[in-house]
């Protein structure tokens, strides 16, 4: 049996997972990484994505996440998300109205449209229908 660790997936107000990993892979703000068992010590900041855990007995999860950090410590990891959704909770219909939502904002162009925050919002919603397994026929 590979090594492992103690895995937590934290967000405000929850704890999203709890258990024994045997990897994890995270979108980090330079792109993606892993962690495995034995982990050199390290924090990092997380980004908008999909976060991949291979659980002790070999299935693998996904979380939709949007921001944070991840902190690796000998035997324990700790996801501190700014959101985190396991893929089997996430509300498809939610995630799409809000989908809808963005995209009529960036539609609009103007002035009181704050276009990053839009982009930010269509980004995490088509993140969460990734991760919900929706599959998009247009973007």
């Amino acid at each position: 049996m590979p090594p492992v660790y103690q895995l937590q997936v934290i967000a405000p107000e929850q704890m999203v997972y709890e258990g024994r990993a045997v990897s994890l892979v995270a979108p980090g703000r330079e792109g993606y990484f892993g962690v495995l068992a034995h982990h050199a010590p390290m924090v990092a900041e997380l980004a908008t994505g999909v976060l991949t855990v291979e659980e002790e007995r070999g299935a693998r999860r996904r979380f939709a996440i949007s921001g944070g950090f991840v902190e690796v410590e000998h035997d324990q990891v700790h996801v501190l998300a700014d959101a985190a959704e396991a893929g089997e909770d996430i509300d498809v219909a939610r995630a799409q109205a809000a989908e809808r939502r963005a995209r009529e904002w960036l539609a609009r162009r103007r002035p009181e449209v704050d276009i990053a925050r839009a982009q930010a919002a269509l980004q995490r919603a088509l993140n969460r229908l990734r991760v919900a397994g929706v599959e998009r026929t247009q973007r």
